[in-house]
């Protein structure tokens, strides 16, 4: 929690606000704001949220949280799969055929194969 602590300071001053301004616009007390920063004391959810929007910074931001990276093929495969047992997909308003599910399928999976050498000969120089 001491990171989250460390980010909230480094926003608070990177905002120009003392400890007291920020405690102000959070309606907590200035040694409120002073445990949270030292990572004495931790914002609860409803803190988070307010935090954020002082800061104009996401949770996951604030709480040093990255998000793990996605690998194309494991996407393309999720949504192969809901393309095709999901038949209540619709595009513009408009339910799809199985028929269009599958070209739109086919274009996706042949646009994938065409980028992936591409990926692969720029990786190996």
């Amino acid at each position: 929690m001491k990171q989250t602590g460390e980010k909230i300071k480094k926003l608070r001053v990177a905002a120009g606000m003392t400890q007291g301004q920020l405690a102000q616009k959070l309606g907590v007390s200035t040694s409120t704001v002073g445990m949270y920063e030292q990572g004495r004391r931790k914002p609860d959810g409803t803190m988070l949220i307010k935090l954020c929007d002082v800061f104009s910074v996401t949770a996951d931001s604030l709480l040093g949280v990255s998000a793990p990276q996605c690998e194309a093929a494991d996407i393309i495969s999720e949504m192969t799969a809901r393309f095709r047992n999901d038949h209540k997909i619709m595009l513009n308003g408009v339910p799809m055929s199985t028929e269009d599910r599958e070209k739109l399928l086919s274009i996706i999976e042949a646009t994938a194969k065409a980028v992936l050498p591409k990926r692969n000969d720029q990786t190996e120089n």
